[in-house]
């Protein structure tokens, strides 16, 4: 990782004048758009996010500073800011004002394997107010599950969510995810 560098976002206009810059966007589609996602979005869209998850939570970019490329992306929020989901984690038995989510998370396709997912969110982890992290994936998506449970992390038993998305189709489409937490013993 000698020319990658951790960079901490935590404020929108931080990000708005990083999203352009750093490739964000191009790294969102590598990790979203290819299977299992094949999720269609627009660079507007994936800015506003960020904006937003950068006014609410935190952000870790990791960066290739060699090509000022933006190498893996985390953003997580307080667990509360996410109505939906804290509302699940709740009838799960979960106390959302325990946990923060990581609503985005991905590792371009040049730089996996490289233990950047994991170097993010260890900054994370040091970043936020809580102990408590949850996470959500597709039930498919056995990198992102491996991943995790690597860190710690444990699928909540029961703990799911049915999303809905535009598929790189057009179509819309909808498919079940499961939640992971993290819980330092």
């Amino acid at each position: 990782m000698n020319n990658l560098e951790l960079l901490p976002v935590d404020s929108g206009k931080k990000m708005a004048e990083l999203f352009a810059r750093v490739e964000l966007f191009e790294t969102y589609m590598e990790c979203f758009a290819l299977p299992p996602y094949e999720e269609h979005f627009t660079a507007a869209e994936v800015e506003q996010l960020f904006a937003r998850y950068a006014e609410k939570g935190l952000i870790i970019l990791c960066l290739d500073t060699e090509l000022y490329r933006c190498a893996g992306l985390l953003a997580a929020v307080p667990l509360a800011e996410d109505q939906e989901v804290a509302q699940i984690a709740q009838e799960s038995g979960l106390n959302a004002t325990d946990f923060w989510f990581l609503e985005e998370g991905g590792v371009g396709k040049a730089y996996r394997h490289k233990q950047i997912f994991s170097s993010m969110e260890q900054e994370m982890r040091q970043r936020i107010p809580v102990q408590g992290l949850l996470s959500r994936t597709k039930k498919i998506n056995t990198a992102s599950l491996k991943a995790h449970k690597k860190l710690g992390y444990r699928i909540v038993p029961g703990m799911t969510q049915v999303v809905k998305y535009q598929h790189l189709s057009g179509e819309e489409r909808q498919d079940e995810r499961v939640f992971m937490k993290y819980w330092p013993k």
